[in-house]
């Protein structure tokens, strides 16, 4: 897959160990406030305070032991969390992506399950809260696996190398090669989203535009991702505008689909269905080259309309290479993180 682990981000790792050290001095504070709560004196008894007229002054004379108790306590958590970041620095970075990984694969489990129940999510608190905490998993995984890149809010694209075959009307002047390139949205927006692409296009084996349709350009997408999405992720802030991406279907995905139209309307909130208002399909990114070379309204002139059944009609889509800033990004460079195999299977 051309993938390795060695040239993960570091400051990701970094960023991760930091987090688990803070979030545990933080349960250390709060327990220890916890005991000086439950340790609060009754009607003044904890506390003795002794009038000396002495030299006119006023002298505290003593305090209960259970001021040493909380030091202690905070003393030994404070510790506990030194020694559990100490077990972070000792893990390498394929390890705790390993952890981060496990992580998101529960919390996902754990939303497919509320999906199941046919509750509207986009509504109910339980589903917001556990569809939130796979958001913040995954991000974590994101950065960890495919590099953090920091204040650039979309670092990841994707190149797809296309095989126009020789149904295509113009396959003798302009031959059989296309390219497209996917900008994949904000993972601050719709981390899920993104990771799934990213995950198809790591492991991508064979796929094809195959539906040709008045708004939309289809593709059937075969990798290692097999189940849909999760949830219906979708954000306000990146609608289906003409020429982004977004993933076919209720549930969505691993098909997707390239829109040659603005369809906010047919695939936003409350779209395909009566059943919940809210429910959108889900967004992958926008094409940022193939638009103005005529790629997109290349594949747009396969012979035929909606789905079609003849293979040979289809535009293949051979290669998948997941691109990323080079450095750290401020020359606007991307140089390739990893691609798929060059021996592709038979269609």
């Amino acid at each position: 897959m051309g993938y390795d682990a060695n040239i993960k981000s570091s400051r990701a790792v970094k960023q991760q160990r930091l987090t688990i050290l803070f979030t545990l001095i933080g349960l250390a504070l709060a327990c220890t406030f916890a005991v000086s709560f439950l340790r609060r004196p009754k009607n003044g008894s904890g506390l003795t305070l002794r009038n000396n007229k002495r030299k006119g002054q006023e002298v505290v004379a003593g305090v209960s032991g259970g001021s040493n108790n909380k030091n202690e306590l905070l003393k030994r958590t404070i510790e506990e969390a030194a020694k559990a970041d100490n077990k972070l620095n000792n893990l390498s970075a394929a390890e705790l992506e390993a952890k981060a990984a496990q992580k998101v694969a529960l919390l996902e489990q754990n939303v497919r399950a509320i999906k199941k129940t046919n509750v509207i999510m986009e509504t109910d608190s339980e589903s917001l809260a556990m569809t939130k905490e796979l958001q913040d998993a995954t991000r974590t995984l994101i950065k960890l696996r495919y590099g953090d890149f920091g204040s650039i809010s979309t670092p990841y694209r994707i190149k797809m190398d296309l095989e126009f075959q020789p149904t295509i009307p113009d396959f003798d002047t302009k031959g059989k090669e296309g390219t497209l390139v996917i900008e994949l949205a904000p993972i601050s927006l719709i981390p899920y989203s993104v990771y799934n692409f990213l995950e198809i296009a790591r492991t991508w084996r064979k796929g094809a535009f195959h539906r040709n349709a008045g708004h939309v350009l289809q593709a059937i997408s075969r990798s290692d991702v097999t189940q849909s999405m999760p949830f219906q992720e979708y954000s306000k802030e990146y609608p289906h505008k003409q020429y982004t991406v977004g993933y076919a279907g209720r549930p969505s995905g691993p098909e997707f689909y390239l829109s040659i139209q603005d369809n906010s309307h047919n695939h936003g909130p409350g779209s395909q269905q009566n059943h919940n208002p809210y429910e959108a399909d889900c967004i992958i990114g926008t094409i940022i080259q193939g638009v103005e070379d005529g790629t997109v309204a290349r594949i747009h002139t396969m012979p035929g309309k909606e789905f079609l059944n003849d293979r040979k009609k289809w535009v293949l889509i051979r290669r998948m290479h997941i691109l990323v800033p080079k450095g750290d990004g401020s020359d606007g460079e991307y140089v390739e993180f990893s691609s798929s195999p060059k021996v592709v299977p038979l269609d």
